[in-house]
């Protein structure tokens, strides 16, 4: 098969097209969906802190007239590791399903949890850290059933 002229352009545009497309997409996920810059391809890395890695979940059992707080366990850390890269409300709402199954030492039933995403911010001046919420939304487990 014998490339045109044109078919060869457009072949020869399609690197940069699709390095365009990431790009956007980056751009926009970090901005309407917290994206962490240093994800989905990585193209705001440079300019800020906020990598996963640095941002920080709390995870809430809620019960009535209780709410505890629990520790995320290694075999859920992948899971947690999806929600603070992309709090997306699936990313989210699947991590509270999997803490809801954990056992605490209190009496009857969770009917919510509670996930906190934080993370850290630096004084441009002192460089004193900071902690700012992200998102934390309350996932009812009675929907769930």
């Amino acid at each position: 098969m014998r490339l045109t002229r044109a078919s060869a352009r457009w072949l020869g545009d399609l690197p940069i097209a699709l390095l365009v497309g990431v790009a956007l997409s980056q751009l926009v996920l970090a901005q309407r969906a917290d994206l962490s810059p240093w994800s989905g391809g990585g193209f705001g890395m440079f300019s800020t802190t906020d990598a996963g890695s640095r941002r920080h979940l709390h995870v809430f059992v809620l019960r009535p007239g209780l709410e505890r707080e629990l520790p995320i366990p290694p075999a859920l850390e992948q899971l947690a590791r999806k929600a603070r890269v992309l709090p997306s409300e699936a990313n989210l709402h699947a991590l509270a399903l999997e803490m809801a199954k954990l056992p605490t030492p209190d009496p009857g039933s969770a009917t919510a949890v509670r996930i906190e995403l934080w993370r850290t911010r630096f004084d441009p001046e002192t460089l004193v850290p900071s902690s700012h919420i992200l998102r934390s939304p309350e996932f009812s487990l009675e929907d769930a059933e």
